[in-house]
C-alpha cells in the first residue's frame, strides 16, 4: 500500500526475493546461487567451497563426474549400477550468464523460506565422516572448483537432472521427475525468465 509522508508519496517496499539460477550444460543441469542469498547457518559447508560471489552446484556419479574425458564404459556403468555420488562446487564473480556463455540459464525468484529449503537440501547432500565433517575429493573440472563426496548413490532413476528437479520443487517450482536436462529446463521455464540461451 502506498503511504503519504510529509506530502510525498512513498511507494510500497517490494517483497524480498532471492534468485535461484538453473544452468543446463547440455545433458547435465545444476544450480547457481548468490552467496549473499544463502541464509545464515543453513548451509555452513559453503564456506569450504571456492571463493566467489556465486556458487554453481552440480551433483553426479563420482567416478564419471570427476573424469575429464569419461569413456562409454564409465557412462554405462554410471547409468546401470548404483554408485557413489559427488558434489561439484564452482565459485565465480559476475553475472551467471556471462560465466556460462554457452549454456542455457534460467532465473527463478524464490522467497527466503524457499531459498532456505534449497540451501538445506544442498547441505544434506554431503557425505560426512563420523565427526560430521564433509569429505573433499579434490579439484573440480573448471575454474576455481572442488569436488565433495555426496551421501546418495547415483543410478538411472537418480541422476544429476533428478537432483536438480528436486531442488526446484523445494523452491516452489513444480519440476516433475526431471529425468533429462530438457525436462528440467522445460519445467523451470514455466517458473522463470530466460537469462541466457546457449549459443
Amino acid at each position: 500500500m502506498t503511504a503519504l509522508m510529509f506530502g510525498v508519496l512513498i511507494p510500497p517496499s517490494p517483497l524480498s526475493a532471492e534468485t535461484l539460477y538453473v544452468v543446463s550444460h547440455g545433458w547435465h543441469t545444476g544450480l547457481a546461487i548468490r552467496r549473499g542469498d544463502i541464509p545464515d547457518g543453513v548451509w555452513p559447508e559453503h564456506a569450504q567451497a571456492p571463493p566467489g560471489e556465486y556458487l554453481e552446484v552440480g551433483w553426479g556419479e563420482r567416478e564419471f563426474y570427476q573424469t575429464r574425458d569419461p569413456s562409454l564404459l564409465q557412462a554405462l556403468r554410471a547409468a546401470l549400477w548404483p554408485s557413489p555420488g559427488v558434489l561439484h562446487l564452482a565459485g565465480f564473480n559476475g553475472p551467471v550468464a556471462e560465466r556460462f556463455p554457452y549454456s542455457e540459464v534460467l532465473a527463478i525468484e524464490a522467497d527466503a523460506a524457499a531459498m532456505a529449503r534449497v540451501a538445506r537440501y544442498i547441505s544434506d547432500a554431503y557425505e560426512r565422516d563420523q565427526a560430521g565433517n564433509v569429505k573433499r575429493m579434490g579439484r573440480g573440472l573448471y575454474g576455481d572448483s572442488r569436488f565433495f563426496a555426496a551421501r546418495e548413490n547415483f543410478h538411472l532413476l537418480r541422476t544429476c537432472n533428478v537432483w536438480t528437479a528436486r531442488a526446484l520443487r523445494l523452491a516452489g517450482c513444480p519440476a516433475g521427475a526431471g529425468v533429462t536436462a530438457e525436462n528440467v529446463m522445460a519445467a523451470a521455464a514455466k517458473c522463470a525468465a530466460p537469462v541466457k540461451t546457449g549459443k
